[in-house]
Order: C-alpha cells, then structure tokens, then sequence
C-alpha cells in the first residue's frame, strides 16, 4: 500500500472516530433527556444540532483542503520521489510527470540535477573501479594486437588511435600518422568526409540505415595503392563536437579479384559464343546459298538458326547477370535509408550558400553506393541552381515502378535535354581520385531526366535508384503486446529456495530469456516455435553467452502470429523439434535464475514440455512485469516496451526472442539497481515483493472477472 493510501485510510478512521464519539454523546443525551426541564432540552437540541452541523462542515473544509494538498503536494511528492529513484539508478534523462501547478517550486529542477550527478557520479565511480581505464584506452588494450589496420578519428578527422596494422599499411606515409595528425593527409578526403557526413546523421538515433558502418574504398595520398575501408560511427556522450569514427582499413584485393574475374567473364563469355555464331552462321549461308531449298531441309536449317539463337540468348543473359553482380560487389552497394542519404547531402551543401535543399519525401530504402551517389548527386545540384528562381529545390522520394525515384522540383525553367546528357560527362576529383560521374549513375542504373513539374512554374529532374528489398519487409514497430498471462502458481518453488534466499541479488547468475509461439494458448496446442536466453554475470549481460534457436512446432503457423514476429513455416521446416532443444536450454541455463517479462507465459509453455522432455524447470524465477509493478505501483502501463521508456533503454528488434530478450536484460539491470535503492538486497526479498504483487494482480483479475 503506498503512503497516500495509507494516510487516506488513518484519515477515514479518524473521522469514524470523531462520528462515532458524537453518536455516543447523542445517546448519552437522549437517554438522560426525560430529567432535563424542556427549557433546556430546547437548548441542548439547538447546541447539539449546531455543533453537528459544524463538525460537518469543518470535515467538508478539511476534506476540500486535504483533495487540493493532494493534487498540488502530495502527488507531485510521491512522482517525484519516484523519478528521482529512476533518474538516480537508471535513466538520468527521465522525464518528470508532474502536475504544472504544483507547490513544489524549484525543488524538481534541483532533485533533477541532483539524481543526475549522483547517477554520472556512481557510473564515474563504477568504470574507474571496474576498468582503472577510460574508452579509449580500453579500445587500444583490445586492437592493439589484431590484424586488421584500426584508427579512431573525431569529427575533424584527427587521428585519436590507430594499432600496429595500420600503421603498416601506411607505413610508406608514416610521418603523416599520428596522435593529433589530420587522417587527411593519409587518405582521400572526398570519400571519407562524405561517409562521417552519413553517419554524422544517425548519431543519437533509435534506428538508422548504417548502424552497422559504411564500407568504401579509400585512395592513399600520394600512393598507388587502394584501401578497402569500413568507418562505424561510436556512441560518445556530449554532443556533436565530440562524434568520434572508427575506421577498419585493408588492402583493397578484394577489388582486384573482382576485376580478374570480369577478364574471366569476359574470355569465358566470348568463348562460349564461338559455337553458336558459327552454327548461326554456317545456317544462315547455306539458306542465302540455296533460296530454292524447301521442305524438310528448310526446316531443319530454320530449326538450327532458332535453337542456337536460343541458346546465344541465355548465355547473354547469364553473362549480363554475373557482370551486373560484379559490379555491385566492386561498388559496395549497401541498404540505407532515403532520410539519411538525404540529410547527409544537406550537410554537404551547407558550404554553397546559394542552394538551400528541402526535403518533403517518405523515408524509402535504396540500394547504393552512399559516399558515391552522394558525391553525384551534390555535383548535379550545383549545376541545377543556376536554373533556379531562388536557390531553393525540393527533394521527394517516391515508390515507382520498382524503382525508388529521387525528385529535385524547383521554381524556375527546365533544363534542356542536351544540358542533361551533357552532365554525364563531368568528373569529380578528390586528391588523386578522379571518378566519372556517368560511371556512377550507371553503376546505380540512374537515367537523367528533366521535365515540367505539375505545379505551375516549376520543373524537376529525376534519378532512379535501385530500392532495397528491406523496403518490402514486414515492420516491425507497433506490435501488439503479449497480453498479461494470469498464472499465479509462478511463485510456488519460493519456499524451497533454501539457502538462496539470503544471496545477493548482485551476486547470482540469471539467464534472461523469452519465446515467440504460435499462439497464446499452451493449454490448447499452441507450441514454442522460438526461444533466446543471454547469462548476466556480475551485473553484465554476456555478448558471447547466448541460446537462440527456431523451433520446428510440428503444426502450422497462423498468419495472425507470423504478423507479429514475423517467422514462417518455411522457416521452422527444417530445425530441430521442442524434445531436442528445450534439454539443450536446461543446460544451459544451468542452476541461474531465470527472468523473463511477463514470465508466468514463457514458464507454461516450458512447464507443459517438461514431461516430454525429460527435464524439470525448478530455478527460481523473477518477473520485470512484477518487479516493475511493485517499483511504481502507481504507473499503469507495465508492458516492456512502456518499461523500458520509463528506465531510458532502447527498444530494438522487437517481437523476436533475441531482440525481446536483450531489451529484457537490459530492463532488469535497470531494475536491480531501483530494488537496491529500496532496500531489496537478495533474491528473497525479490521474490517476496514479487509475491506481494501476484496477490495484488489476483485480486484486480478477479475483480475485473
């Protein structure tokens, strides 16, 4: 119960009280009342009838006052109380839901800085004691032996870290690389600046295009060599100026083999078509030779001229394929995001004052050569402007006919058609890097073209680019949550815990871990078709410590559960049944603790298959649902995702096991440090605040039945 409940219940039974004692006096009176001379008893009506009506209204006062404490005071009290919990364990960025008109007056603004520096504060303390080392320096301990060449520049491209490997990559420039040196003057800027540019765009993003890097090649200054390179934004907190890359470099032989197996083609090719020309040919002549030629013979020749011509056909074909793929792996196409490709070309032209790009299209995925299209693309609206009224062109990405068309509207006439082939022919240069821009909108199958926009007055130019197929994919965002699962046998095993009981919450392994199913009713069939756990040790969820597999569920998935996580029948057709994997999980997950969201679900689904399966789950069990009702019993929304926007943790991959698992993980270390601050310390006080909050959500279900 919390403290308002509790002090709204001491009120109601000091008023019974007060009632109470009135009722006794009015009985007092009325029994005495026959020896009392009317006169008085006339007076002793009017003074009691006053002071009952007196009391009334003091009580209606004193509640009126009390409501209006509540709302301005006592409320905002009690969410600031429990922001600050949050804010001081585990979100510092935490929002404070607090009424506007409150009594509080700068007390939140300082509560708020205050649990932030003591949140940084306990972070500092734990890293140094942890690490004895700050980020960059753990990063050297761990590349400083790899083999792959490694720098670390910031946003101006000053080299923080670079490893042995790269420093012999470069090593015939190696008076230029340095702590503090520009990474300029080791590799072509063009194609570097244009990639920190994209990711620059992601920095602080939940979701973007190019989490996972950008690759591109790189041209050493003053070198004949080509450098295949990889550059990955890192998270670095304080903003902008302090954006730091890391950059992955190799030689480029990847590039080379590529042009070694378009030789290969291009001599394979040929020689396969020597047969049929020749066949074509000799067929062709004896017809030109002998018109008079008819019947069966006629035929037969005709015959050859169709199946040869068949044939020369397939294998132009399969000759256009393997090139077309050749050339997508020598220009490192990647899947981004319209928005980022975009923003990323604002950034560029941020240094031509007389263009200013406005952006009005959907968020679309293509396929491309980002730091490359993007170098097109800002050469071809330098050009544009000058057929501009007012420097302003507008930018609109559309879905066409599988083609994701890029539009640049402006006010202002059309450009000619010979102006457009024209542009074809201009190159762009960054040091000694010349690329054409015609083999760039080629490789992107980009054909120019111009023509009046239907709004009046202005014209467009649009660049087709090949989509991505993640444009196609089933979204994964807003989902419906699993509905809360109502099997209060969950807490059971408490009393046989034994001696875990007294451990330390910090001190127990747990493995988190969730499944995804064909439906929510174990009872009735429904069948685990996937499940995922990640081992959190020492108040650390383990990368390298984790189970996932798919589960073949021996009957069809509904599309209604495909909508959800997405997962097939041809996905699951050929894994392993539940008798082979859940024994594989038991081991696993060892003796640990496990955890779960909503955990009375998963544990049924696994509870049912025990017996099959020869196994027995008897580990102790914390739920984040439960554990988060008994933190903020006052907040009604208790599902993961409302969890973790309440503790600041990032949702990814949602409604697949692995994806739910590590939100989950991440979720229940935020909690485990909200419980420490509330005095729950072992894993039996865990448990029995979670106890005290299944008799809790027994009573509301039954109340709701």
């Amino acid at each position: 119960m919390s403290s308002r409940s509790k002090f709204w219940s001491i009120l109601f039974l000091f008023y019974a009280l007060c009632l109470a004692i009135v009722a006794g006096v009015v009985w007092v009176v009325m029994r005495e009342m026959p020896s009392v001379a009317n006169e008085t008893y006339y007076w002793l009506q009017k003074v009691f009838v006053f002071s009952l009506f007196a009391l009334f209204c003091f009580t209606i006062l004193l509640l009126q006052i009390w409501s209006w404490l509540d709302r301005v005071l006592i409320k905002p009290l009690s969410h600031l109380d429990r922001s600050m919990a949050i804010m001081a364990n585990a979100d510092p960025n935490h929002q404070l839901a607090i009424r506007p008109d409150h009594l509080l007056g700068d007390l939140p603004a300082a509560a708020r800085q205050l649990a932030s520096a003591l949140f940084y504060t306990r972070r500092q303390v734990k890293e140094a004691l942890t690490h004895g080392m700050d980020g960059l320096e753990r990063l050297e301990r761990v590349i400083k032996h790899l083999h792959v060449g490694l720098v670390v520049i910031n946003g101006e491209a000053g080299i923080l870290l670079y490893n042995a490997a790269a420093q012999n990559l470069l090593r015939h420039r190696a008076e230029f690389l340095g702590l503090g040196r520009s990474f300029y003057e080791l590799c072509a800027r063009m194609p570097v600046e244009t990639t920190m540019t994209l990711l620059s765009h992601c920095n602080n993003q939940q979701e973007c295009s190019v989490n996972n890097g950008v690759r591109f090649f790189c041209a050493v200054v003053q070198d004949d060599r080509m450098l295949d390179c990889r550059m990955s934004l890192l998270p670095v907190e304080g903003g902008k100026g302090k954006m730091q890359f890391l950059i992955t470099l190799e030689e480029a032989s990847q590039s080379m083999a590529a042009l070694r197996q378009g030789d290969l083609l291009i001599h394979h090719g040929l020689e396969n078509m020597r047969g049929p020309v020749a066949n074509l040919r000799a067929a062709v002549e004896m017809l030109l030779l002998h018109p008079e030629m008819e019947g069966e013979m006629s035929r037969q020749f005709i015959q050859v001229i169709h199946d040869e011509g068949e044939q020369l056909s397939q294998r132009l074909d399969w000759i256009a394929g393997e090139a077309d793929a050749l050339a997508a792996n020598h220009w490192l196409q990647t899947d981004v995001l319209s928005t980022d490709l975009l923003a990323g070309l604002q950034r560029r032209l941020e240094r031509h004052q007389d263009i200013r790009l406005q952006s009005i299209g959907d968020a679309l995925w293509i396929r491309a050569d980002a730091p490359a299209l993007l170098l097109a693309l800002e050469k071809l609206l330098i050009e544009l402007a000058g057929y501009t009224d007012d420097g302003l062109i507008e930018v609109e990405t559309l879905m066409g006919d599988r083609r994701v068309y890029i539009d640049f509207i402006w006010r202002g006439k059309m450009v000619p058609a010979t102006e457009v082939e024209s542009w074809r022919s201009m190159t762009v240069a960054d040091g000694g890097l010349r690329l054409s821009l015609q083999e760039i909108l080629e490789r992107h199958g980009c054909e120019l073209w111009s023509r009046s926009h239907r709004r009046a007055g202005h014209a467009m130019l649009r660049v087709p680019v090949t989509p991505s197929q993640r444009q196609w994919q089933m979204p994964q965002d807003e989902m419906p949550e699993r509905p809360e699962f109502y099997d209060f046998s969950l807490m059971d095993s408490f009393a046989g815990l034994g001696r875990m009981v007294a451990k330390s919450l910090s001190t127990l392994n747990y493995i988190v871990f969730d499944t995804e199913t064909t439906g929510l009713h174990p009872s009735k069939g429904d069948e685990i078709i996937s499940i995922a756990g990640v081992r959190i040790v020492n108040g650390r969820a383990l990368s390298g410590e984790k189970f996932e597999r798919l589960i073949n569920p021996g009957r069809p998935i509904p599309p209604e559960s495909t909508r959800i996580h997405g997962l097939t029948d041809a996905d699951v057709a050929d894994k392993q049944s539940i008798e082979e994997v859940l024994p594989q999980f038991k081991e696993f997950v060892g003796d640990s603790v496990l955890v779960a969201h909503n955990a009375a679900f998963d544990m049924k689904f696994l509870q049912i298959k025990e017996s099959v399966c020869g196994i027995h789950f008897d580990n102790p069990v914390l739920d984040t649902l439960l554990l988060s009702v008994y933190l903020h019993e006052e907040v009604t929304d208790h599902t993961l995702d409302a969890i973790a926007e309440r503790l600041g943790v990032v949702i990814h991959d949602r409604h697949t096991a692995m994806g739910d698992t590590e939100v989950t993980a991440e979720v229940f270390l935020k909690l485990l440090e909200l419980l420490k601050a509330k005095g729950i310390s072992t894993l039996g006080l865990a448990m029995q605040a979670s106890q005290s909050m299944v008799q809790i959500r027994r009573q509301q279900a039954n109340a709701n039945y």
